[in-house]
Protein backbone atom coordinates (compact mmCIF):
# COMPACT_ATOMS: atom_id res chain seq x y z
CA UNK A 1 0.00 0.00 0.00
CA UNK A 2 1.69 3.12 -1.23
CA UNK A 3 -0.73 5.88 -0.23
CA UNK A 4 -1.18 6.05 3.56
CA UNK A 5 -4.29 7.47 5.22
CA UNK A 6 -3.27 10.14 7.75
CA UNK A 7 -6.73 11.56 8.42
CA UNK A 8 -6.93 13.85 11.40
CA UNK A 9 -3.21 14.28 12.00
CA UNK A 10 -0.88 17.22 11.58
CA UNK A 11 2.80 17.32 12.35
CA UNK A 12 5.67 19.76 12.43
CA UNK A 13 8.10 16.94 11.64
CA UNK A 14 9.01 16.14 8.07
CA UNK A 15 9.54 12.42 8.34
CA UNK A 16 8.25 9.50 10.32
CA UNK A 17 9.38 6.02 11.32
CA UNK A 18 10.65 3.11 9.24
CA UNK A 19 10.01 -0.38 10.62
CA UNK A 20 12.76 -2.74 9.46
CA UNK A 21 12.37 -6.51 9.91
CA UNK A 22 15.62 -8.28 10.79
CA UNK A 23 15.35 -11.98 9.96
CA UNK A 24 18.66 -12.97 11.49
CA UNK A 25 17.92 -11.83 15.05
CA UNK A 26 14.09 -11.82 15.10
CA UNK A 27 13.79 -8.10 15.71
CA UNK A 28 12.42 -4.92 14.18
CA UNK A 29 14.64 -1.83 14.01
CA UNK A 30 12.74 1.46 14.19
CA UNK A 31 14.39 4.30 12.27
CA UNK A 32 13.47 7.95 12.85
CA UNK A 33 13.39 9.26 9.28
CA UNK A 34 14.00 12.83 10.48
CA UNK A 35 17.41 11.92 11.90
CA UNK A 36 18.04 8.60 10.09
CA UNK A 37 18.93 7.00 13.41
CA UNK A 38 17.70 3.73 14.93
CA UNK A 39 15.61 4.75 17.95
CA UNK A 40 14.32 1.35 19.07
CA UNK A 41 14.86 -2.39 18.58
CA UNK A 42 11.85 -4.63 19.23
CA UNK A 43 11.80 -8.41 19.62
CA UNK A 44 9.14 -10.09 17.50
CA UNK A 45 8.48 -13.63 16.19
CA UNK A 46 10.71 -16.07 14.34
CA UNK A 47 12.13 -14.85 11.00
CA UNK A 48 10.17 -11.60 10.50
CA UNK A 49 9.63 -10.62 6.87
CA UNK A 50 6.61 -8.51 5.95
CA UNK A 51 5.45 -5.14 7.25
CA UNK A 52 2.25 -3.10 7.09
CA UNK A 53 1.82 0.13 9.04
CA UNK A 54 -1.25 2.07 10.17
CA UNK A 55 -1.31 5.72 11.27
CA UNK A 56 -4.97 5.28 12.23
CA UNK A 57 -4.47 2.22 14.44
CA UNK A 58 -0.99 3.29 15.66
CA UNK A 59 0.19 -0.19 14.72
CA UNK A 60 2.93 -1.92 12.76
CA UNK A 61 2.04 -5.45 11.69
CA UNK A 62 4.92 -7.91 11.19
CA UNK A 63 4.72 -11.32 9.48
CA UNK A 64 6.97 -13.98 11.04
CA UNK A 65 7.40 -16.56 8.29
CA UNK A 66 9.04 -19.32 10.38
CA UNK A 67 7.15 -18.41 13.56
CA UNK A 68 3.78 -18.89 11.84
CA UNK A 69 2.60 -15.71 13.47
CA UNK A 70 1.87 -12.00 13.19
CA UNK A 71 3.47 -9.58 15.67
CA UNK A 72 1.74 -6.26 16.38
CA UNK A 73 3.73 -3.23 17.54
CA UNK A 74 2.35 -0.12 19.23
CA UNK A 75 3.92 2.65 17.11
CA UNK A 76 3.41 5.35 19.75
CA UNK A 77 5.38 3.50 22.43
CA UNK A 78 7.37 1.30 19.99
CA UNK A 79 6.56 -1.72 22.14
CA UNK A 80 5.33 -5.17 21.19
CA UNK A 81 1.60 -5.55 21.90
CA UNK A 82 1.30 -9.25 21.13
CA UNK A 83 2.24 -12.02 18.73
CA UNK A 84 -0.68 -13.93 17.21
CA UNK A 85 -0.15 -17.52 16.04
CA UNK A 86 -1.68 -18.55 12.71
CA UNK A 87 -1.25 -21.62 10.52
CA UNK A 88 1.04 -21.50 7.52
CA UNK A 89 3.88 -19.16 6.59
CA UNK A 90 2.81 -15.49 6.43
CA UNK A 91 4.79 -13.24 4.10
CA UNK A 92 3.07 -10.27 2.44
CA UNK A 93 0.74 -7.96 4.38
CA UNK A 94 -1.56 -5.10 3.46
CA UNK A 95 -4.31 -3.11 5.17
CA UNK A 96 -7.70 -2.07 3.84
CA UNK A 97 -8.01 1.71 3.27
CA UNK A 98 -10.13 2.08 6.41
CA UNK A 99 -7.43 0.17 8.33
CA UNK A 100 -10.01 -2.25 9.76
CA UNK A 101 -8.88 -5.34 7.85
CA UNK A 102 -5.45 -6.93 7.55
CA UNK A 103 -4.78 -9.21 4.58
CA UNK A 104 -2.04 -11.82 5.04
CA UNK A 105 -0.46 -13.89 2.26
CA UNK A 106 0.21 -17.45 3.45
CA UNK A 107 3.14 -18.63 1.36
CA UNK A 108 2.97 -22.37 2.01
CA UNK A 109 -0.77 -23.03 2.00
CA UNK A 110 -1.69 -20.85 -0.98
CA UNK A 111 -4.25 -18.68 0.76
CA UNK A 112 -4.94 -15.16 1.97
CA UNK A 113 -6.06 -14.65 5.54
CA UNK A 114 -8.62 -11.89 6.16
CA UNK A 115 -8.10 -10.63 9.72
CA UNK A 116 -9.64 -7.99 11.94
CA UNK A 117 -6.82 -5.44 12.32
CA UNK A 118 -7.64 -4.72 15.98
CA UNK A 119 -8.74 -8.04 17.49
CA UNK A 120 -6.48 -9.99 15.07
CA UNK A 121 -9.16 -12.65 14.70
CA UNK A 122 -9.30 -14.47 11.36
CA UNK A 123 -12.55 -13.58 9.60
CA UNK A 124 -12.15 -15.44 6.31
CA UNK A 125 -9.71 -17.20 3.99
CA UNK A 126 -9.29 -16.67 0.26
CA UNK A 127 -7.86 -19.51 -1.81
CA UNK A 128 -5.33 -18.30 -4.29
CA UNK A 129 -2.57 -19.27 -6.72
CA UNK A 130 0.70 -20.95 -5.74
CA UNK A 131 3.02 -19.30 -3.19
CA UNK A 132 1.36 -15.87 -2.76
CA UNK A 133 3.90 -13.22 -1.79
CA UNK A 134 3.36 -9.53 -2.50
CA UNK A 135 -0.10 -8.12 -1.81
CA UNK A 136 -1.61 -4.64 -2.28
CA UNK A 137 -5.13 -3.20 -2.28
CA UNK A 138 -6.86 -0.52 -4.33
CA UNK A 139 -7.59 2.85 -2.70
CA UNK A 140 -11.33 2.09 -2.63
CA UNK A 141 -10.66 -1.29 -1.00
CA UNK A 142 -12.57 -3.22 -3.65
CA UNK A 143 -9.71 -5.02 -5.39
CA UNK A 144 -6.89 -7.02 -3.85
CA UNK A 145 -3.85 -7.75 -6.02
CA UNK A 146 -1.74 -10.80 -5.18
CA UNK A 147 1.58 -11.91 -6.68
CA UNK A 148 1.56 -15.70 -7.02
CA UNK A 149 5.23 -16.55 -7.31
CA UNK A 150 4.90 -20.16 -8.44
CA UNK A 151 1.89 -19.53 -10.68
CA UNK A 152 3.67 -16.67 -12.50
CA UNK A 153 0.58 -14.49 -12.37
CA UNK A 154 -1.30 -11.79 -10.49
CA UNK A 155 -4.68 -12.63 -8.96
CA UNK A 156 -7.24 -9.84 -8.77
CA UNK A 157 -9.66 -10.51 -5.91
CA UNK A 158 -13.05 -8.84 -5.46
CA UNK A 159 -13.03 -8.08 -1.72
CA UNK A 160 -16.84 -7.98 -1.48
CA UNK A 161 -17.32 -11.62 -2.46
CA UNK A 162 -13.72 -12.78 -1.99
CA UNK A 163 -13.69 -14.26 -5.49
CA UNK A 164 -10.97 -14.06 -8.15
CA UNK A 165 -12.11 -11.69 -10.89
CA UNK A 166 -9.00 -11.96 -13.08
CA UNK A 167 -5.65 -13.70 -13.41
CA UNK A 168 -2.94 -11.72 -15.20
CA UNK A 169 0.09 -13.54 -16.61
CA UNK A 170 3.39 -11.78 -15.85
CA UNK A 171 7.07 -12.74 -15.82
CA UNK A 172 8.70 -15.58 -13.92
CA UNK A 173 8.40 -15.52 -10.12
CA UNK A 174 6.45 -12.29 -9.42
CA UNK A 175 7.14 -11.12 -5.89
CA UNK A 176 7.03 -7.44 -4.86
CA UNK A 177 4.03 -5.26 -5.80
CA UNK A 178 3.08 -1.59 -5.70
CA UNK A 179 0.25 0.61 -6.97
CA UNK A 180 0.51 4.21 -8.13
CA UNK A 181 -1.40 6.77 -6.09
CA UNK A 182 -4.54 6.87 -8.23
CA UNK A 183 -4.57 3.10 -8.64
CA UNK A 184 -4.41 3.12 -12.43
CA UNK A 185 -1.16 1.17 -12.62
CA UNK A 186 0.11 -1.90 -10.82
CA UNK A 187 3.87 -2.56 -10.70
CA UNK A 188 5.04 -6.18 -10.46
CA UNK A 189 8.60 -7.37 -9.85
CA UNK A 190 9.46 -10.51 -11.85
CA UNK A 191 12.44 -11.99 -10.00
CA UNK A 192 13.73 -14.60 -12.45
CA UNK A 193 12.82 -12.57 -15.54
CA UNK A 194 14.83 -9.55 -14.30
CA UNK A 195 11.94 -7.25 -15.17
CA UNK A 196 8.99 -5.16 -14.03
CA UNK A 197 5.47 -5.61 -15.39
CA UNK A 198 3.50 -2.35 -15.59
CA UNK A 199 -0.20 -3.29 -15.64
CA UNK A 200 -3.09 -1.00 -16.50
CA UNK A 201 -5.63 -1.86 -13.80
CA UNK A 202 -8.60 -1.10 -16.09
CA UNK A 203 -7.61 -2.86 -19.31
CA UNK A 204 -5.28 -5.35 -17.53
CA UNK A 205 -2.80 -4.90 -20.37
CA UNK A 206 0.86 -4.88 -19.38
CA UNK A 207 4.28 -3.69 -20.50
CA UNK A 208 7.66 -5.13 -19.55
CA UNK A 209 10.62 -3.03 -18.39
CA UNK A 210 13.99 -4.70 -17.82
CA UNK A 211 15.94 -3.98 -14.64
CA UNK A 212 18.96 -5.48 -12.84
CA UNK A 213 19.75 -8.99 -11.67
CA UNK A 214 17.21 -10.78 -9.49
CA UNK A 215 14.93 -7.84 -8.60
CA UNK A 216 12.82 -8.10 -5.48
CA UNK A 217 10.67 -5.06 -4.57
CA UNK A 218 9.47 -1.79 -6.10
CA UNK A 219 8.26 1.61 -4.88
CA UNK A 220 7.07 4.68 -6.84
CA UNK A 221 8.67 8.06 -6.19
CA UNK A 222 6.70 10.64 -4.23
CA UNK A 223 5.84 12.52 -7.44
CA UNK A 224 4.85 9.28 -9.19
CA UNK A 225 7.19 9.86 -12.13
CA UNK A 226 9.74 7.15 -11.31
CA UNK A 227 9.99 3.65 -9.94
CA UNK A 228 12.80 2.42 -7.69
CA UNK A 229 13.52 -1.31 -7.87
CA UNK A 230 15.88 -3.36 -5.68
CA UNK A 231 18.24 -5.72 -7.53
CA UNK A 232 19.40 -8.34 -5.04
CA UNK A 233 22.25 -9.78 -7.10
CA UNK A 234 23.58 -6.42 -8.32
CA UNK A 235 23.56 -4.67 -4.91
CA UNK A 236 21.76 -1.85 -6.63
CA UNK A 237 18.51 0.02 -7.18
CA UNK A 238 17.23 0.62 -10.71
CA UNK A 239 15.53 3.96 -11.41
CA UNK A 240 12.78 3.67 -14.01
CA UNK A 241 11.26 6.61 -15.86
CA UNK A 242 7.56 5.86 -16.28
CA UNK A 243 7.35 8.41 -19.10
CA UNK A 244 10.14 6.66 -21.02
CA UNK A 245 9.19 3.16 -19.80
CA UNK A 246 12.85 2.26 -19.25
CA UNK A 247 15.59 2.20 -16.65
CA UNK A 248 17.52 5.50 -16.66
CA UNK A 249 19.93 5.07 -13.74
CA UNK A 250 21.40 2.55 -11.30
CA UNK A 251 22.23 3.43 -7.70
CA UNK A 252 24.67 1.31 -5.70
CA UNK A 253 23.39 0.49 -2.22
CA UNK A 254 24.20 -2.18 0.38
CA UNK A 255 24.55 -5.91 -0.16
CA UNK A 256 21.47 -7.87 -1.32
CA UNK A 257 18.88 -5.06 -1.21
CA UNK A 258 15.36 -6.40 -0.72
CA UNK A 259 12.57 -4.25 0.80
CA UNK A 260 12.14 -0.70 -0.48
CA UNK A 261 9.71 2.04 0.51
CA UNK A 262 9.12 5.76 -0.09
CA UNK A 263 8.73 8.27 2.73
CA UNK A 264 5.69 10.13 1.40
CA UNK A 265 6.56 13.26 3.41
CA UNK A 266 10.26 13.69 2.63
CA UNK A 267 10.34 11.82 -0.68
CA UNK A 268 13.38 9.82 0.43
CA UNK A 269 13.68 6.15 -0.53
CA UNK A 270 14.62 3.57 2.12
CA UNK A 271 16.22 0.25 1.14
CA UNK A 272 16.70 -2.74 3.47
CA UNK A 273 19.96 -4.58 2.68
CA UNK A 274 19.77 -8.22 3.75
CA UNK A 275 23.45 -9.18 3.55
CA UNK A 276 25.06 -5.98 4.88
CA UNK A 277 22.62 -5.51 7.80
CA UNK A 278 21.81 -1.91 6.99
CA UNK A 279 19.33 0.46 5.39
CA UNK A 280 20.36 2.71 2.50
CA UNK A 281 18.68 6.11 2.15
CA UNK A 282 18.29 7.62 -1.32
CA UNK A 283 17.28 11.20 -2.10
CA UNK A 284 14.16 10.76 -4.23
CA UNK A 285 14.79 13.96 -6.20
CA UNK A 286 18.52 13.80 -6.91
CA UNK A 287 18.45 9.97 -6.98
CA UNK A 288 21.71 9.92 -5.01
CA UNK A 289 22.65 7.85 -1.96
CA UNK A 290 22.39 9.96 1.21
CA UNK A 291 23.51 7.60 3.97
CA UNK A 292 23.66 4.02 5.26
CA UNK A 293 22.06 3.11 8.61
CA UNK A 294 23.22 0.12 10.64
CA UNK A 295 20.28 -2.10 11.60
CA UNK A 296 19.87 -5.71 12.77
CA UNK A 297 20.91 -9.02 11.24
CA UNK A 298 19.47 -9.80 7.77
CA UNK A 299 17.28 -6.74 7.23
CA UNK A 300 14.44 -7.42 4.80
CA UNK A 301 11.26 -5.30 5.28
CA UNK A 302 8.90 -6.68 2.64
CA UNK A 303 6.01 -4.24 2.13
CA UNK A 304 5.11 -0.64 2.99
CA UNK A 305 7.22 -0.07 6.11
CA UNK A 306 7.31 3.72 6.61
CA UNK A 307 4.81 5.34 8.97
CA UNK A 308 4.43 9.14 8.69
CA UNK A 309 4.97 11.17 11.82
CA UNK A 310 1.97 11.90 14.05
CA UNK A 311 1.53 13.48 17.48
CA UNK A 312 2.52 11.27 20.40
Amino acid sequence: MIALIISGYTSLCLGGSAYITNQGDNTVSVIDTNTNQVISTIKVGLKPVGVAVSAINHRAYISNVDGQSISVIDTVKNKLINTYVIKGSPVGLTLSPDNKTLYVADWTDDRIYVMDAISMKIQNEIKNGKAPAGIVISSDGKKLYIANRDSNDIAVIDTDNRQTSSRIAVGKHPFGLALNKNGTELYVVNVISNSISVINTTSLKSEIIHVGEHPYCVTPSKDGLFLFVTNTQDDSVSVISLAQKQSIATIKVGEVPEGISTDELTGNIYVANWASNQVSVIDGQTQKLITQIKTGDKSRSFGQFILPSSPK
